[in-house]
């Protein structure tokens, strides 16, 4: 606050806030549902009242802040609160935290001269009137205390009693005698000194840091479940006191690391004009710096793996002055908030949720929903928990959000702006360093970034789409496990590149809007709007870290455990009469490639065994298959001997140029057009197709429907009717009579899919009209498959026969898969989610495609026999009993495989990558 504020209210700004204990309603009120473990609250623990001397406007009496949190009573406030509290969700929990100071007034703003635990006992006598007379009821308020710390700024403060709800009164006391430099000595005045020891004086305890470190370790002896957190730790970087370093949260959160667990990274007081904005000069897009600098503090701290979260609150203590001179903050529920887990229904339960890094922090209702979680090697893990992983596994990251419409932006005063209180979330990105361990406490002061932080991945509106039936938007993203380290989230409405907010996607130096000397009244309304405009223009929000903690495994251990699995899978080949699925991915990020010893038997295609039987009356083919598989830069040769059953004793066709077949029932019809090459059938339904020395097959139809130029069919039924096409090898091309124009490619060029492990199946899908991308010249292989993009896929493949209507509401006349949903629906390859909702924006899970797979190949008559046991998966039993057999066949028919670490992820969310392998697996499996 600049110092024309300060001189009105006779002190400064402190914004420290004690969060403390009472929970006035029952725990019956709070039952959580039955199939919930816990509920996302929202909320903050900074905020100040008219018992804080810096907060002395009339409108800030208690009741107008708690009416403000948990919008109550709005109609009846005076027009002096500036308050735009229209949108977003009231707060489930709130914190008052006044200064723990002397105390001017009560909480009515009647003069009344107190120490701060005094003033708290009229708090929780105010607060439980207030709710006997019907108010706030369901709702979280606490009373706690923003604290000068001892040679440092403020922290906000919740001391807790294990063995009471209530707030200790006490404890409250004993604490501010002997850790409060600011309460006058008059203000004590029982014996104070007798119970307690005697009082230091103000000159003696207020630069002494170790005094803080003291009543650290007085709390976590004596109340051991309370918290202290940071506020607004950079706010006197520059000044000759105050300052916070990374050295003093190292050391304060090694003497206390259950009590000392985060900070104000988002801080409050938004709309104070003093410094840069917040308060604060080193501020970057509303963020403390320290949150705010990419590899900054804040990183720095997670890659020692230290627990240490971030948070925001509204510090408020005023919007706009009566006077219409100054300017602080933001109401409780208006700009900021936190979003925290809970599990319980007492305050205490707020805190433990708070304590476990499960919530996020964001500006002007940006998000107001966000899961956000790491998946690998059997395990999961959110915001604030460990993920245990093998290295080289894949770590599956996945983000979803809801967004709102509007936001709670308005006007100070009248003036043109080209700000709305339209929200929309521009890009997300995930943010990754490593996690080396706890530094030597030499190295606290002098380590303050982590060089290791970076980017992973910005996610735009191309890779999370359309929301799903629930609203959220999803995006899913794997990474190999390398080393141990955190993951976290950073969102914005922000471009990459905007004039003084983002370059390159990082928030730049918030700049000041104050004004020098003498101001008009003209300034201050101009001043009012500029600060609240910047603050709407730019949203953050701000996920706290998932950690994956990797153990080393290598090269040579999970090449070894690869062959052995692929051993495994591949079983018994001394008598294979079809094609075989051949894994390409090992276990702990091994790769496998695949040779044969003779093409004219078995070829390599797509990860696929194409085996052509030797005729009847041949001897069986023994063909050598080897694996070469690495990781790293080590590599190892494993050969399997196959061995290929020729045909029965007349089990298959002389040959000749007119295919055979025809003249047995239990044969398909099979036909050469002209001449060129023959065509070889026998009564399993497998097809050979041979070209003659210079030609080459041009097309193969089956019941007139092309399937390309194919070499082998496998499940012909007896009633199809089978023709090839072949035609001649040009020698070479004929010389162009005018100059050659450049070939337009038949399929598009993705540029995000030539090295991924998926770059052959996505382009088999593409290259047969089942897959498009999801801009010119990007696949999104890692973007979740939905629904809707699944049942186009599938009415495609089908060869998009016509449909009639739909019953579902969610599915609109021009939505693109409008005709899929339909034929889907009427054919039960994929139902709704209810009479009425199809969910097309819904994501695919992995026993979801299985099953759609399932139905698909039931309604086209193919083979749905095969019934292997899932009793090797370890999570065979997370399987939903509707997609067992599905699971199964799918399984079977090596559509379907383990991820490397004996699990089968059946709730997992498919990727498109996933999709588009699976997809090629069938269609070359059954031959479509």
């Amino acid at each position: 606050m600049n110092s024309k504020l300060k001189k009105l209210f006779c002190t400064s700004f402190a914004f420290l806030t004690l969060a403390q204990s009472a929970a006035l309603t029952s725990a019956a009120d709070y039952s959580p549902s039955a199939n919930s473990t816990g509920r996302w609250m929202s909320g903050e623990y900074h905020t100040h009242t008219v018992q804080s001397a810096d907060a002395s406007e009339s409108f800030m009496k208690l009741e107008n802040v708690l009416d403000a949190a948990f919008r109550e009573d709005m109609d009846n406030k005076p027009a002096e609160t500036v308050t735009s509290l229209v949108y977003g969700d009231p707060f489930d929990y709130i914190v008052l935290a006044d200064h723990l100071r002397d105390s001017p007034r009560d909480p009515d703003g009647n003069n009344k001269a107190t120490a701060r635990w005094e003033a708290i006992k009229d708090q929780q006598d105010k607060i439980k009137a207030l709710q006997a007379a019907g108010k706030y009821q369901g709702k979280f308020i606490y009373s706690g205390f923003e604290w000068d710390m001892m040679g440092l700024d403020h922290g906000s403060v919740g001391i807790i009693d294990s063995m009471s709800d209530e707030v200790p009164i006490d404890a409250i006391h004993q604490f501010e005698w002997l850790y409060s430099y600011d309460t006058a000595p008059g203000m004590f005045h029982a014996n104070e000194a007798e119970l307690w020891g005697p009082r230091p004086d103000k000159n003696t305890l207020k630069p002494d840091k170790n005094k803080t470190l003291e009543a650290l370790n007085w709390l976590k002896t004596n109340y051991p479940e309370s918290y202290v957190l940071l506020n607004h730790p950079s706010r006197h970087n520059g000044d000759s006191s105050g300052v916070v370093t990374i050295e003093d949260i190292r050391k304060m959160n090694d003497a206390a690391p259950d009590i000392v667990f985060g900070m104000e990274g988002l801080p409050g007081n938004q709309m104070a004009a003093s410094k840069n904005r917040a308060e604060l000069a080193d501020i970057y897009g509303g963020a403390d710096v320290m949150v705010g600098k990419l590899g900054g503090m804040w990183d720095a701290l997670l890659g020692e793996g230290r627990r240490f979260w971030n948070f925001t609150n509204s510090d408020f203590h005023f919007k706009v002055s009566s006077n219409r001179s100054y300017s602080s903050g933001y109401w409780p529920s208006e700009y900021s908030r936190n979003m925290t887990w809970v599990e319980g229904n007492t305050f205490k339960d707020v805190v433990e949720g708070m304590r476990s890094g499960k919530s996020y922090a964001v500006y002007g209702d940006l998000i107001h929903a966000l899961v956000f979680k790491a998946s690998g090697n059997g395990n999961q893990a959110e915001m604030g928990e460990n993920l245990q992983v093998t290295e080289g596994d894949l770590t599956t990251i996945s983000i979803r959000f809801k967004s709102p419409e509007r936001n709670n932006y308005a006007p100070i005063s009248p003036h043109p702006t080209s700000v709305t209180n339209e929200v929309k979330v521009d890009h997300v990105d995930l943010i990754s360093g490593e996690v080396t361990g706890k530094l030597e406490e030499s190295q606290y002061a002098s380590n303050t970034t982590n060089a290791t932080t970076q980017v992973v991945k910005r996610f735009t509106e191309a890779d999370w789409g359309q929301p799903d039936a629930e609203g959220y938007y999803t995006v899913s993203y794997k990474v190999p496990a390398d080393k141990s380290r955190y993951y976290r989230l950073r969102g914005t409405n922000l471009g990459t590149d905007v004039a003084g907010f983002t370059a390159n996607g990082e928030p730049l130096q918030d700049q000041s809007y104050d004004y020098s000397g003498s101001v008009t009244p003209e300034q201050n309304e101009e001043r009012f709007n500029n600060i609240n405009d910047r603050n709407y223009t730019g949203l953050w929000f701000y996920s706290n870290p998932i950690f994956v903690d990797v153990a080393a495994y290598s090269d040579e251990q999970a090449i070894a455990d690869t062959i052995a699995n692929v051993t495994s899978t591949l079983g018994d080949t001394s008598a294979i009469v079809a094609n075989v699925p051949l894994p390409a991915e090992g276990v702990h990020g091994a790769r496998i490639e695949w040779k044969s010893s003779n093409e004219n038997v078995i070829r390599i295609d797509n990860n696929m065994a194409i085996v052509t039987r030797p005729s009847s009356g041949s001897s069986n083919a023994n063909v050598t298959l080897t694996a070469t598989v690495s990781r790293g830069d080590h590599s190892q040769d494993k050969p399997y001997t196959v061995i290929v059953k020729a045909y029965p004793s007349g089990g298959t066709p002389g040959n000749g140029s007119s295919g055979g077949g025809g003249g047995n029932a239990s044969k398909p019809n099979v036909s050469v057009t002209g001449a060129g090459g023959t065509a070889v059938v026998d009564s399993n339904g497998h097809v050979t197709i041979t070209p003659d020395q210079g030609y080459k097959v041009k097309e193969v139809t089956i019941n007139g429907v092309s399937k390309g130029a194919l070499t082998q069919l496998t499940g012909v039924k007896s009633t199809d009717q089978v023709v090839v096409t072949f035609e001649k090898i040009s020698e070479q091309p004929e010389k162009p009579t005018e100059p050659t124009k450049p070939t337009v490619p038949s399929t598009p060029t993705f540029n995000d899919i030539s090295k991924h492990w998926a770059a052959s199946s996505i382009n088999y899908v593409v290259e047969h009209s089942l897959f498009t991308g999801t801009a010119a010249n990007t696949f999104s292989p890692d973007a979740t498959m939905t629904r809707g993009m699944l049942v186009t896929i599938m009415h495609r493949l089908a060869g998009k026969p016509e449909a009639g209507t739909h019953r579902f509401q969610d599915v609109k006349a021009n939505d693109y898969y409008k005709e899929a949903v339909a034929w889907a629906s009427q054919n039960n390859i994929v139902n709704g989610i209810d009479p009425t909702r199809f969910a097309p924006n819904q994501a695919i899970t992995r026993e979801q495609l299985a099953q759609i797979l399932y139905n698909y190949a039931k309604a086209n008559k193919l083979n749905v026999s095969a019934n292997q046991s899932l009793a090797a998966f370890t999570d065979e039993k997370k399987i939903s009993k509707w997609a067992v057999d599905a699971m199964k066949w799918s399984v079977s028919n090596q559509l379907l495989s383990g991820k490397g670490n004996g699990s089968l992820d059946p709730k997992g969310a498919a990727s498109r990558a996933e999709v588009a392998t699976i997809i090629h697996r069938f269609m070359v499996s059954f031959n479509l």
